[in-house]
């Protein structure tokens, strides 16, 4: 894609489109829906002391700790 501004002018258009209506969509086609209870978000540096965030679902929110590199 070009741009930025190339890929919002054909969401806007799109959602004109379909504004108010359901979104057709093949018989066939499914999904699922991952609900995660933890994410791990890493980020290698140098040295090999690298970043390690452990998020947890905690209620209606999210708990943060720091892991070993």
């Amino acid at each position: 894609m070009e741009t930025r501004e190339v890929l919002e002018d054909r969401v806007r258009r799109i959602e004109e489109r379909f504004a108010g209506v359901e979104v057709p969509k093949p018989p066939h086609w499914g999904g699922y829906r991952v609900v995660a209870e933890e994410v791990e978000f890493w980020q290698g540096r140098g040295g090999r002391l690298h970043d390690r965030l452990l998020y947890r679902r905690a209620g209606s929110g999210w708990t943060r700790s720091r892991l070993n590199p």
